[in-house]
């Protein structure tokens, strides 16, 4: 039997990931608050989790013309 908490950590990590997630989608929109104060709403113990997770969604959302821009095919 669990007891109460026992995910507690679990869920927090899941926090934290859906907030970078969050933050580096509404950046792909040009539509995010400061991420000074997104960290201020991070627990301290996460800030390193939250940056590693918002480098990982910040590739993930990258606008399509700066795809195209990078691409080989494009390279003359």
């Amino acid at each position: 039997m669990t007891t109460i908490g026992s995910n507690t950590l679990r869920i927090i990590d899941k926090m934290v990931d859906f907030m970078a997630s969050t933050q580096a989608f509404m950046e792909y929109l040009d539509k995010a608050p400061q991420i000074e104060d997104v960290l201020e709403k991070v627990p301290e113990d996460k800030v390193t989790f939250f940056m590693e997770r918002l480098a990982h969604y910040r590739q993930v959302y990258v606008p399509e013309n700066q795809n195209r821009e990078e691409s080989p095919e494009n390279e003359e």
